[in-house]
């Protein structure tokens, strides 16, 4: 049996979870951070870096795909990069994931059955299909799309079975860099 993972796929940064022992785990998908930068930098020769690395590219190369996860849905723009090709928010994100993905194995020595997805809570249904979409076509079995504030109250304990309020405050946290 594999792993199920969560996945917050974030405009700016992007983490990994499991759940072990009804409690949840981060997953350390960059050298130095939990957080891994949610950049696409793709060279001439198809070589793939993401992350932090690839954010480092950007100040050699300007053709460093970010902010991608703002388009998803939309046909509204394409990003070329240097290996000359355009690439859509969905071709990017399911990049993304799919090396995220990669890595995750590769640290936990095991391979991955399902994730869930998170998105912000306004996505609207074409944005959640098109990370629904980005997510398969990186390979993966799409378990559900969830809104970031709905995984932040499970976090919490709101299906914990005890009747409590908790109030969940989505303060959002993408920055232009």
């Amino acid at each position: 049996m594999g792993l199920n993972i969560g996945i917050d796929l974030g405009t700016t940064y992007s983490v990994v979870a499991y759940v072990d022992n009804g409690s949840a785990k981060i997953i350390q998908t960059s050298q130095d951070s939990v957080t891994t930068a949610s950049a696409v930098y793709l060279e001439e020769d198809d070589t793939l870096t993401i992350g932090q690395e690839a954010k480092q590219e950007q100040k050699y190369h300007g053709q460093v795909a970010t902010f991608y996860k703002r388009n998803i849905g939309s046909d509204s723009k394409d990003y070329d990069l240097e290996n000359g090709r355009s690439y859509s928010a969905v071709d990017l994100s399911s990049i993304f994931l799919k090396e995220l993905v990669k890595r995750v194995e590769e640290k936990m020595h095991q391979k991955v059955d399902g994730a869930v997805i998170t998105v912000p809570a306004y996505f609207n249904d074409a944005q959640r299909q098109a990370t629904k979409d980005a997510g398969k076509i990186a390979g993966l079995n799409v378990l559900r799309i969830i809104n970031e504030p709905t995984s932040a109250a499970l976090a919490y304990g709101l299906d914990n079975g005890n009747p409590q309020k908790v109030l969940v405050y989505d303060l959002g946290g993408a920055k232009n860099e």
